[in-house]
């Protein structure tokens, strides 16, 4: 049976904390919303007495000390799966939070300090945070924290209470020590590495875009245009900025720059970037946005991916579009009037002439909708036609459905597809039946793997050159 743990508030008011003591929780068929089983823990999201989804986990049984001890000094193997299970769980570094680091469907973990709850974003509850039948004792969080910090490369402690950085996994890490800077304790979020990139099809699948306007930002892409994902935070913006990326053309070569490494491209010409701050009471050279995407430009890629732009380094991206380099970047703003403002202001200062070498903006926003929910919706691709904006797809939330819908429409209101399609070098007329053409193949490839799917579109440009 599935077990819950509980502490007294009380206790973690006073900060006399201790394990909390698990009972076992019987919970009615009704309030059952999901079952399953990854390895060998068994998860359970159920509806609590308040009627809000949580999280409980059971591992296997624990084998005793004696014998973990004797499989960590190598005296012999792991007879059990069990044993198995707790060897990988002590070497993993996550200690109480290795099941929710395994568990695939879990995307994001908030320790929020002792006595309190553990929360997590869960696949199967998007957009909100469910609470975990679990809480750290005092001790447990502070050890928690340091065993992560060395995860990510980094000390922490109390001359330095805060660390973030990047696990030898991928998952991004925010960590806070005692109380130095944190109210109630140590605490940290972990944001878990995806297990497989997210393709165009699957955000088509999900309809979070039309397959004709996905086709439509391919031809954008493949003509090496300068394309900005804006929205707020949440929004999905990494999300839509890899898929998009994942258009590129098989045989150009990419260069993505991060500050933290979130985008996975599966271009076999993909060199990956990624900033080095200066840690704390250390004398190392810190390599910010704007020295890489200097170096980048003298590493003879056809396109340049930012992961965010926040200041100078946007006006270098702006001149590696100017000089022909396909480009692309996410940016914070709610519209694109609001953008185009903030990229004229302090700390960028983006020229009048730049902001016109900017092909366009494509605002995703997260939509909440009854029940706490949420969806992740294109709201608007708007093109920048010298001081004009132009709006070629907008969403409708009525129907939830994009328009225009039909391919000839889009080319007669789009000036920058015209203008990729001359610079690809084909006739203007055949534009139209590429769309139907892309739309149709990408919308066929909702399903498939990230490598499938990456391996039809290099056959598609195979097929149009020939080979």
């Amino acid at each position: 049976m599935l077990t819950r743990k509980i502490i007294s508030r009380r206790h973690a008011e006073r900060q006399e904390l201790t394990r909390p003591i698990r009972q076992e929780i019987r919970v009615e068929d009704d309030r059952i919303l999901a079952r399953y089983k990854v390895g060998h823990v068994h998860y359970m999201i159920y509806l609590d007495e308040g009627r809000k989804p949580r999280l409980v986990f059971k591992e296997p049984r624990e084998p005793s000390k004696d014998a973990i001890n004797e499989i960590i000094a190598n005296l012999r193997e792991p007879r059990t799966p069990e044993e198995e299970y707790y060897i990988n769980k002590k070497k993993s570094g996550y200690g109480p939070l290795y099941p929710l680091i395994i568990d695939p469907h879990i995307e994001e973990i908030a320790v929020e300090g002792p006595g309190r709850t553990i929360a997590v974003m869960h696949k199967l509850y998007p957009s909100r945070w469910i609470d975990v039948d679990m809480v750290l004792t005092s001790q447990e969080a502070d050890s928690l924290a340091i065993q992560v910090a060395r995860k990510a490369r980094r000390m922490i402690s109390i001359a330095v209470p805060y660390a973030e950085g990047i696990t030898e996994e991928g998952h991004r890490v925010a960590i806070s020590f005692s109380r130095e800077i944190s109210r109630f304790g140590s605490s940290l979020v972990i944001r878990k590495y995806p297990d497989k990139p997210v393709t165009i099809a699957d955000l088509i699948a999900s309809r979070v875009l039309s397959p004709l306007m996905a086709a439509y930002l391919w031809i954008l892409v493949e003509a090496q245009s300068f394309l900005i994902i804006i929205g707020n935070m949440g929004a999905g913006k990494t999300t839509l900025l890899q898929s998009i990326a994942g258009l590129i053309p098989p045989f150009n070569r990419v260069i993505t720059i991060e500050d933290t490494p979130e985008l996975r491209l599966m271009n076999p010409h993909w060199d990956s970037l990624i900033t080095r701050p200066r840690p704390p009471g250390e004398e190392i050279e810190e390599v910010d946005l704007e020295a890489l995407l200097k170096f980048a430009l003298r590493r003879r890629a056809e396109y340049i991916i930012v992961g965010e732009v926040r200041g100078r380094e946007a006006k270098l991206l702006a001149q590696a579009a100017a000089s022909g380099h396909g480009s692309m970047t996410t940016f914070h703003a709610d519209s694109p009037e609001g953008a185009i403002l903030r990229l004229r202001l302090d700390p960028i200062n983006l020229p009048p002439l730049f902001l016109r070498i900017i092909t366009g903006f494509i605002h995703v926003r997260r939509i909440p909708v009854y029940g706490g929910k949420a969806k992740r919706r294109i709201i608007a691709v708007t093109e920048v036609d010298g001081d004009e904006l132009i709006d070629i797809f907008t969403w409708e939330p009525h129907a939830d459905s994009f328009t225009p819908n039909k391919p000839d429409e889009v080319a007669e209101k789009s000036i920058k597809l015209e203008e990729a399609w001359k610079k690809l070098g084909a006739p203007h007329e055949s534009v139209i039946d590429e769309l139907d053409e892309r739309a149709k193949l990408l919308e066929a490839a909702a399903g498939l793997t990230p490598e499938e799917f990456y391996s039809r579109i290099a056959m598609y440009y195979t097929a149009k050159m020939g080979i």
